[in-house]
């Protein structure tokens, strides 16, 4: 029976403690996309078999899910931007200066209500997570184990489409870093 594991990330080396306004947060976010993944896996016995019992592995285009494999010394199978995190919104606000995760909060928030300024918004996202999560079935086709590396906001919303398409989770380990899900087809 095909298994697919959805795993977080690993966390990011970034200065998160540095108040910005959100003009400077959305480089802030470009930063993070650029960022190295810290070697701190509290579960990496649990991640390499994951990995290691994987007939595909995949990653989103964005270093993070990428550096994430490859810290197991593995190279992903597939590498789409299908599965990259859904973004953030920006606005040049200046005056008003927050740490980077009260901006994130924010701005996810206002993400999810609609507002998409310079950014795909989320109705995008969802179909985005449709095409993704039937990228990961068909890789799962023939009993295939695959394992996706993937961000938080999209995993969530992946899972939710392979659970649409009858597959069940089996496992929920939450939804920080180097956390994972395990879904079968019921």
């Amino acid at each position: 029976m095909s298994t697919i594991t959805i795993v977080r990330h690993g966390t990011v080396e970034i200065n998160k403690s540095k108040k910005v306004s959100a003009l400077d947060f959305g480089l802030w976010i470009n930063e993070y996309n650029r960022a190295t993944v810290k070697d701190d896996c509290d579960k990496k016995d649990e991640i390499f078999q994951l990995l290691d019992a994987a007939e595909f592995v995949v990653c989103s285009k964005l270093s993070r899910s990428i550096e994430s494999v490859a810290l197991f010394d593995k190279s992903p199978c597939v590498i789409n931007k299908a599965f990259n995190e859904a973004p953030l919104p920006n606005t040049s606000w200046i005056r008003l200066k927050l740490a980077p995760a009260m901006w994130l909060i924010f701005f996810r928030m206002i993400w999810l209500l609609g507002y998409s300024k310079n950014t795909e918004s989320y109705a995008a996202v969802k179909i985005r997570a449709k095409v993704a999560a039937k990228m990961l079935i068909d890789l799962s086709q023939d009993n295939n184990d695959v394992v996706l590396m993937g961000h938080g906001i999209m995993n969530r919303l992946i899972i939710k489409e392979l659970v649409f398409y009858k597959y069940m989770k089996i496992e929920n380990g939450g939804n920080k870093n180097w956390s994972y899900s395990v879904l079968r087809l019921k």
